[in-house]
């Protein structure tokens, strides 16, 4: 296949997937897949997976953004390898920033879904087959989680790196354990930008490495207006799992003793840690901007983003072709070392 055969098939998918979101009587096959997606996982809403496709259909299958992502590559003819996707289900078709990449790069993408998120992503790399047959031949599933291939991107969590050492530390690999984000705050923003960070905080309930968990704020800091702002999110007490999340965190920091303010839907507590549970989200505070750049620069290992330094408010979840996960640009990897 050329490039252009390959970026075109996907620009056609991106106009589908919006077509759906538009009207999703347009798709029968992905009103479907949706809808089993929602019945299989408990996490997985209708909002959820629409802003999914959204951020994939408008960020990273849009003709000219992938032309103009691509251009920057040096992509030689050579025979296709094998790379493995051993994909993450922690929000709907995650993995698919380095599905693409695969196929951008003219490789074979061999995918392992996770257990939680199979239907979607079966369904939309059908409708990319169906555009483009020839891709037919590009794009494989592995049903066991020992599979063979020339290269492997595995996202998982700490206890899962082992066994991606085991299975495939000999080959050129990208391993990926758990991250998050976090966002630095100064007292000077705006009520909009503090609703824009809570799509950053809410959005997938919470549950992606983009989603933000801690907050850096100033000694003197109020917090009247971030939780006015916040309010605007109140719906997500309705969804069952979450509210589970939120009466039990609630109920840990009561009996731990910890110092915290009840939001009614989310919980506020100050926190030396950047990893929070669900519905809880950490404060740290600073006296000078100094300070924080060395604690994330120290814990750079386990921060995918911040938001109002390396990412507006509001765009956490947004990430466009070459924003790379971890800071690893695929692309360099799949075309230098594979």
């Amino acid at each position: 296949m050329t490039q252009n055969e390959i970026l075109s098939a996907l620009a056609k998918l991106g106009d589908k997937l919006n077509s759906w979101l538009h009207n999703e009587n347009s798709c029968k096959e992905l009103n479907d897949a949706v809808n089993k997606a929602i019945a299989q996982n408990e996490w997985f809403t209708a909002e959820n997976i629409k802003q999914s496709l959204a951020a994939i259909s408008l960020q990273m299958l849009d003709a000219q953004k992938l032309q103009n992502w691509i251009t920057q590559y040096e992509i030689s003819e050579k025979s296709p390898k094998q790379v493995g996707i051993i994909a993450a289900g922690n929000i709907p078709l995650v993995f698919f920033h380095e599905f693409i990449c695969v196929l951008a790069s003219k490789n074979i993408a061999t995918v392992k879904f996770s257990s939680k998120d199979k239907v979607l992503p079966k369904c939309v790399i059908n409708l990319l087959v169906k555009i483009e047959p020839k891709l037919e031949n590009f794009v494989k599933t592995a049903e066991n989680k020992h599979f063979d291939a020339d290269a492997v991107i595995a996202t998982g969590n700490d206890n899962t790196l082992k066994f991606f050492e085991e299975s495939f530390g000999k080959i050129p690999h990208i391993f990926r354990k758990a991250r998050t984000s976090l966002a630095i705050l100064d007292g000077s923003e705006s009520l909009s930008e503090l609703e824009l960070l809570g799509n950053d905080i809410f959005s997938f309930f919470g549950l992606g490495c983009r989603n933000v968990s801690k907050l850096f704020i100033p000694h003197n800091y109020d917090f009247t207006k971030l939780i006015g702002a916040m309010k605007r999110f109140s719906h997500i007490k309705n969804h069952q799992p979450y509210k589970n999340a939120y009466t039990y965190n609630k109920a840990l920091l009561t009996i731990n003793g910890n110092t915290f303010v009840d939001n009614d839907f989310w919980l506020l507590t100050e926190n030396s840690e950047n990893f929070s549970p669900i519905s809880v989200i950490y404060y740290e505070k600073y006296i000078n901007l100094d300070s924080v750049k060395k604690t994330i620069s120290d814990k750079a290992e386990h921060i995918q983003c911040v938001v109002n330094n390396d990412v507006d408010f509001g765009k956490s979840q947004q990430p466009q072709l070459s924003d790379y996960a971890d800071g690893i640009d695929v692309m360099n990897f799949l075309l230098k070392q594979i």
